[in-house]
């Protein structure tokens, strides 16, 4: 498995991160509004970390040529 390979799936982990948040969300498992809002800022963070690993991928990408 190569560097971007290992990468991508990270971000794949992370999105699947970002679902389960989401879906926590919509079915109402959120016991208060500081749990909503812990939720939100844990989503942020894993938004920046997508792109992160984009910005990571593109260079690894950039070398390669």
């Amino acid at each position: 498995m190569t560097l971007s390979e290992v990468l991508r799936e990270i971000k794949t982990q992370l999105e699947n991160q970002k679902k389960t948040i989401a879906s926590d969300m919509v079915n109402g498992r959120m016991t208060d509004f500081n749990s909503y809002h812990k939720n939100v800022g844990v989503a942020k963070g894993l938004d920046e970390a997508q792109i992160i690993i984009d910005e990571m991928i593109k260079k690894l990408n950039e070398e390669d040529e």
